[in-house]
């Protein structure tokens, strides 16, 4: 096993983690297990952050959350993917149950729910603009775009059809680019 606990967290490997992994099971290693906290916490929590779209205490809960689960789990791990893979997929699991929880997900209809507010700077940064969206439209936008999942993952985890993840998906990326002030392409026939 690589890595130094105290220092920065080391670059992550495949081998590496599942040696880290190994040690864990076998021997109950704190060492390992902080080593593999701080490699992955910085992207779950970015992950979780990205998903509930404000209130960094509500992210920092879903990742605490997601390595509680995760640690109860570990040995389910199938080593065809990567750890990080499988860990962001709890954290999206986890965001998911909170979101449903705080904020029914309800069909978009209205395209001007998604428009910027008049009074509100145009020129956010992309994070920002992607916290302003709806709890659906912003959801789809990071599944897809960001965790990489497709249409029809993203539809069986949500409840919803793949072409109403297709619309989410066009409405929060439409609105993302008004809100930062980029042209929106326009269609041609």
């Amino acid at each position: 096993m690589s890595g130094d606990v105290d220092g920065a967290p080391p670059p992550t490997d495949a081998a590496d983690d599942a040696a880290l992994v190994d040690a864990i099971l076998r021997e109950g290693s704190e060492a390992a297990c902080r080593i593999l906290f701080r490699r992955h916490t910085p992207r779950m929590l970015m992950s979780a952050w990205r998903l509930v779209g404000h209130v960094d205490r509500d992210a920092d809960d879903i990742v605490q959350d997601s390595w509680l689960r995760a640690a109860a789990s570990l040995h389910q791990w199938r080593r065809e993917g990567p750890l990080g893979a499988w860990l962001r997929g709890i954290v999206v699991h986890v965001a998911l149950t909170a979101l449903r929880r705080r904020v029914p997900f309800e069909p978009l209809d209205d395209a001007d729910a998604l428009a910027p507010a008049p009074d509100r700077e145009l020129h956010l940064d992309l994070e920002s603009a992607i916290r302003r969206l709806p709890p659906r439209a912003r959801t789809v936008l990071v599944l897809h775009d960001v965790e990489g999942y497709t249409h029809d993952e993203i539809a069986t985890r949500l409840g919803i059809t793949d072409g109403a993840s297709k619309a989410h998906l066009f409405k929060a990326r439409r609105a993302v680019r008004a809100m930062l002030g980029a042209p929106l392409p326009t269609r041609t026939p």
